[in-house]
């Protein structure tokens, strides 16, 4: 009979995929992992997602950017946040920015810890970019460089947005409040409003290293580029709750063959 570390990892095509747990015992945290086999110097790239129904929808483009670091030659890891997917920890409902930063900051610890050979650095989709930022910032092992993939660069209006989708939809008597597409709000994200983009937007001035942004042509970002990051521009529209974007994957390809 197989054993759960035998059936946690499958090696073809020049690749290594597995799946595991890391972080505190109490409240490990999910972690897949892609890699060369063997390694030949490429990146390190930890990919964090985007927010509850958003994230779900947007898989595919997160398994992409870390198959891509492993497809030229080093690693990508995808994780679940805490309280999401297949990771422990309390409720989405009851996150905060920071300390959804700390848990990418302890993800981008385990890719080193597995691939110590590799320059490891968060990408952030959609408002995972504001949790990429300050990871970066707060790592003790995060290289000096950043990919943020059509960023939410304020999550103050991020999830305003997403807190107005529910009284946009009547789901009758009895309706769930609080809830966006199935997924709890971040009531703490909410109440802290603009601290929320001082954080992120602090972060990013305190950047100086290797970055950009990959975005669709449409429509606008919703808040600038920041001064010092590379913008990479690719065809096509963004819509919320869209599943492939293969624009924006040939777009962070390329970026990353670099």
């Amino acid at each position: 009979m197989r054993t759960w570390e035998d059936a946690a990892t499958w090696r073809g095509a020049g690749l290594r995929r597995e799946v595991f747990f890391f972080g505190p015992a109490e409240a490990p945290l999910y972690g897949s992992l892609y890699s060369a086999e063997p390694l030949r110097g490429g990146p390190g790239v930890l990919v964090c997602a985007s927010w509850g129904y958003e994230a779900d929808r947007t898989a595919r483009l997160s398994h992409y950017v870390a198959l891509s670091a492993a497809r030229g030659g080093g690693a990508g890891m995808v994780f679940h946040y805490p309280g999401y997917g297949d990771s422990h920890g309390p409720s989405l409902a009851e996150t905060t920015l920071d300390a959804l930063a700390d848990a990418a900051a302890s993800a981008l610890e385990e890719g080193a810890r597995r691939c110590p050979q590799l320059a490891w650095f968060p990408a952030g989709l959609m408002v995972g970019a504001a949790v990429a930022c300050l990871a970066q910032r707060v790592s003790p092992v995060a290289a000096n460089r950043l990919l943020l993939v059509q960023p939410a660069l304020s999550p103050e209006a991020y999830f305003a947005r997403l807190a107005k989708s529910t009284q946009r939809v009547t789901l009758g008597p009895g309706r769930i409040r609080d809830m966006s597409f199935a997924y709890p709000l971040p009531a703490k994200i909410l109440a802290a409003g603009p601290q929320a983009d001082a954080s992120l937007h602090e972060a990013l001035a305190a950047f100086d290293g290797d970055g950009a942004v990959v975005r669709c042509a449409r429509p606008p970002l919703d808040a600038p580029v920041p001064p010092g990051l590379e913008e990479l521009v690719v065809d096509g529209s963004w819509r919320f709750g869209t599943q492939d974007y293969p624009a924006l994957e040939h777009g962070v390809g390329e970026w990353l063959a670099r």
